[in-house]
């Protein structure tokens, strides 16, 4: 009887060591498996998140690949649109000094050769961060020596300053001679007027400039409403191709300016504006609307810009 409950008492330990590791085994199984679900949900949620990453890089990119086109697609246009008008322009004029009135007055012809040289096509051009081509300028300047500074360019603000207060990178100043010059702008080649549309932009002493501004520009003094005067400039109907000029009279004073029925285009800004009588330089001439070459247009005075 003894014997037989040693082996009953056995039996139930060795059955409950048994159930105990059962359990044991089972609960390690469970924890493994928990832990395998648990790294791989944290595996599944990293390869998501550089995925997702990865999509927000390929669009930030296709957006900066569209905005590149963008940009250089409006410069293509800019350019066709000018080559049109070039090819416009060479088929419209046969002399490289056209004069848009049909006046034979000597007076008016001997003062067109006189200052039509100094009378300079100006193109401007503004970059992006990425060094393409966002904005471009075409307008007139006048060639002029002042003393103890040198050689400029006078011409429009709005050419060498844009809406966002910017200046361009560069400036490309063409005579009509052909010689060509092109200037890094920079705070110390450029003067701006705080108050009135004109500007300077400071240009190489080289032999050409220096025996063009030979002679001191004179300075109109004697002027009376109704006197007849040219404009000289690069207009958009004119084009670069040549420089074009107009006739037309004083029709009123105001203020720093001289009114004018002389056509003015957009162009024509920064160029320059001559009294017949006495062959003198009147001023700037500005455009009264953009694009509009019927309307009274504006002639800042030179005694106003660049002194007596």
């Amino acid at each position: 009887m003894i014997e037989l409950m040693k082996k009953d008492k056995i039996h139930t330990l060795i059955t409950a060591v048994f159930t105990v590791a059962v359990i044991m085994i089972v609960g390690s199984l469970i924890v493994l498996s928990w832990n395998n679900h648990k790294l791989q949900r944290q595996k599944a949620a990293e390869i998501a998140e550089k995925q997702e990453a990865q999509l927000e890089a390929e669009r930030e990119q296709a957006a900066l690949e569209a905005e590149l086109k963008e940009k250089t697609r409006d410069a293509e246009i800019e350019a066709l649109k000018q080559q049109i008008l070039d090819l416009q322009t060479k088929a419209a004029i046969n002399a490289k000094v056209p004069v848009a009135s049909s006046s034979s007055n000597d007076q008016l012809a001997n003062l067109v050769k006189k200052w039509s040289p100094r009378v300079a096509h100006i193109e401007c051009h503004w970059y992006d961060s990425k060094g393409s081509l966002s904005g471009r300028a075409n307008g007139s300047a006048t060639i002029v020596y002042f003393t103890g500074t040198g050689i400029r360019a006078v011409t429009s603000k709005h050419i060498l300053f844009d809406i966002r207060g910017n200046n361009p990178k560069d400036c490309k100043v063409e005579l009509l001679s052909g010689s060509v010059y092109t200037v890094l702008v920079n705070d110390a080649n450029v003067m701006l007027s705080r108050s009135e549309d004109w500007a300077y932009l400071t240009l190489p002493s080289d032999t050409t400039l220096t025996n063009l501004t030979r002679e001191k520009l004179n300075i109109c003094k004697n002027v009376n409403v109704g006197d007849s005067l040219v404009v000289l400039g690069y207009p958009k109907i004119g084009s670069k191709s040549g420089l074009t000029v107009t006739e037309g009279i004083v029709s009123g004073i105001d203020d720093v300016y001289y009114i004018t029925s002389a056509k003015i285009d957009k162009g024509n800004s920064g160029g320059a504006a001559f009294l017949v009588k006495d062959a003198c330089y009147l001023g700037i001439p500005t455009a009264s609307v953009v694009g509009t070459i019927e309307s009274l247009g504006r002639i800042l005075k030179a005694s106003f810009v660049i002194g007596n």
